[in-house]
């Protein structure tokens, strides 16, 4: 069985989805609070800085192989702005030479080349592009990186945040935890 890049992109879109929603858990929110009682919260939300950094320069770089991606969709919506050139390319040079039009007889070949031309070029990037950069796939990934970085940001601004006032026990608990007898 071959892996296709959609397999991929798909792949490391449940990976972050994954994560992100692991930075949502009670387990990372005791992990906040223990930080900001630490007091090293500053510390630990310029490591998440750069990191949400590196997640945003990485969803330029998505947003711009979705640009690329694009391109067959492009190219098949202008088929219609060349329908003028298929009439004439599907008149012969010959042909307009003896309707009279001798002066539109090499736009017919003109436009015929062009739009071979146009066709193989369509084709190819169809064929290149959607194998290889699968439109909504780069579109998940995008959406995903993109909550991660949220949810990273979030977690920083609580890090700096007052710490939670830790539980008191109550007195039983207290004497128990000292080794006595309530």
């Amino acid at each position: 069985m071959s892996t296709t890049t959609a397999d991929i992109l798909a792949g490391i879109t449940r990976l972050i989805d994954a994560l992100d929603e692991l930075l949502k858990t009670q387990t990372v929110e005791a992990l906040v609070d223990l930080v900001r009682q630490l007091g090293i919260g500053e510390a630990v939300k310029s490591a998440l800085q750069a990191l949400t950094g590196v997640l945003d320069l990485i969803t330029s770089w998505i947003a711009k192989l979705e640009q690329v991606a694009a391109i067959p969709r492009l190219l098949e919506n202008l088929e219609p702005a060349f329908e003028g050139m298929h009439q004439l390319a599907d008149s012969s040079g010959e042909e307009l030479r003896q309707m009279g039009m001798e002066p539109l007889a090499p736009l017919a070949d003109a436009s015929r080349a062009a739009l071979a031309l146009l066709e193989k070029l369509r084709a190819g990037a169809t064929a290149i592009l959607q194998g290889f950069l699968p439109e909504e796939s780069l579109k998940q990934l995008r959406a995903s990186v993109t909550d991660i970085t949220a949810t990273l940001k979030t977690l920083g601004e609580r890090l700096v945040q007052a710490p939670a006032k830790p539980v008191s026990p109550t007195p039983g608990k207290a004497a128990l935890a000292a080794g006595g007898a309530t």
